[in-house]
């Protein structure tokens, strides 16, 4: 459910959007792709017009900048397209269910979270010692 306040007037070229919405989104974790609940606070500056939102000419615009959004369906304003835009638009690119997710086994897939895995993990490059030997004198 999104809730909030937009207020719309009268503007250059359309209609003027403008408000705040809240909402909880379910995305999925960047480590162990496990679904989790994040809040979103969207701020809402857009340009809209007056024409139907199912008819796809709407959503083209002869100038170079981004064309506005319709709102109209058919006698009624439909806000449904801007807040859907706005959501999609204003989700994280990444997110993680906890701040120390361990995330996944490479090998076999298991959730490091919930367990570790049997997997008989090969042991790192040799060539690369030189950057596990840097990184355990930076955690001292």
């Amino acid at each position: 459910m999104v809730t909030g306040t937009i207020v719309l007037t009268s503007g250059r070229a359309g209609i003027a959007a403008q408000g705040r919405l809240q909402t909880q989104a379910t995305v999925a974790c960047s480590r162990c792709t496990k679904e989790h609940k994040i809040g979103l606070e969207i701020e809402v500056s857009e340009e809209c017009v007056l024409e139907d939102i199912d008819q796809p000419d709407a959503y083209q615009s002869d100038a170079a900048e981004c064309s506005p959004i319709p709102i109209l369906n058919g006698n009624e304003l439909d806000l449904s397209e801007l807040v859907r835009q706005l959501l999609r638009l204003n989700l994280p690119p990444r997110s993680l269910c906890k701040p120390d997710c361990a995330g996944i086994c490479p090998h076999c897939g298991q959730n490091l979270n919930e367990g570790t895995c049997e997997c008989n993990e090969k042991p790192a490059d040799p060539r690369l010692s030189v950057l596990g030997d840097l990184l355990s004198r930076v955690e001292d």
